[in-house]
């Protein structure tokens, strides 16, 4: 039975996720971050047996759910910890047309066939992680970015396909102001001498125990540099030096970046895949 919920479903939603928050981590924290009163957000569990008539073994199992979707403005994160309720999955899909629709890679494989190629790019990520301190050196200094600093950020990164997909300008602006004001993630960039912004990074969700490093993107006229690694290396240590564990999504088609990753020390924790709306 599809649900939708209140801030009250948020310590069984928790309880259901457990230990794989990795694997769905920015609806775990968009979750504890904006609760599901706020507009542009909403919480939909799927029920396997009725909350006033569920059975001892079925909360001790699953704690009676089946599935979990959060909304968060155009994204549509969903998790379950086995195959989803396809039915009722695509029933709140069909309500809210989400632009993103984000989930584990069994998932949203079952979701994209149901719903049919033509309509949506299909992206299937790794999550890794690293317990190491990480090298890369460069001449220029990696510094934290503020609001002053996010014209230029998010200029660049809809230079790249990740983002222009997904984002308008003016919506990333705000995405990153609000990420800075609500100290959500943090931002770094990447200056030459004479101000010229080259290479950003940012952590785009962190909690008590992790933080999400992505965001990166280079100058394409200072590509091969050693800029990115310099600067990913910098983000990667900064969250090992505070007693964090970082995570990171790597494309799967990138054969080259997977490789290289693996080659770095890189653990791989599992695929995170995402369906984009063509509009």
């Amino acid at each position: 039975m599809l649900k939708r919920c209140d801030d009250t479903y948020i310590p069984r939603v928790v309880d259901y996720i457990g230990e794989d928050k990795i694997l769905c981590f920015y609806l775990y924290m968009d979750l504890l971050e904006c609760g599901t009163q706020a507009d542009g957000v909403g919480l939909w569990v799927c029920e396997t047996c009725e909350a006033s008539e569920a059975s001892e073994t079925c909360e001790e199992e699953n704690g009676g759910l089946s599935a979990v979707m959060y909304r968060y403005y155009d994204c549509l994160h969903i998790y379950s910890r086995e195959l989803c309720p396809l039915e009722d999955v695509l029933a709140l899909i069909g309500e809210l047309d989400p632009k993103v629709i984000t989930g584990k890679q069994e998932n949203i494989d079952r979701i994209a066939e149901a719903l049919g190629k033509d309509r949506y790019t299909y992206e299937l990520s790794h999550i890794i992680t690293a317990d190491k301190l990480m090298d890369g050196k460069s001449d220029l200094t990696v510094q934290p970015a503020g609001e002053a600093d996010v014209p230029e950020i998010a200029a660049l990164m809809m230079k790249e396909h990740i983002y222009n997909t997904v984002y308008t300008y003016d919506n990333l602006c705000e995405a990153l102001v609000r990420r800075i004001r609500e100290g959500f993630g943090r931002l770094f960039v990447m200056r030459t001498e004479e101000g010229r912004l080259v290479a950003t990074n940012a952590l785009s969700a962190e909690s008590e125990e992790f933080a999400v490093i992505n965001g990166l993107v280079t100058d394409p006229d200072m590509r091969g540099h050693g800029l990115g690694r310099a600067i990913t290396a910098s983000t990667w240590n900064l969250v090992k030096n505070e007693g964090k564990r970082g995570l990171a999504f790597l494309g799967a088609d990138n054969v080259n970046t997977l490789s290289l990753h693996r080659k770095m020390g890189y653990t791989f924790l599992g695929l995170y895949a995402r369906l984009i709306r063509e509009d």
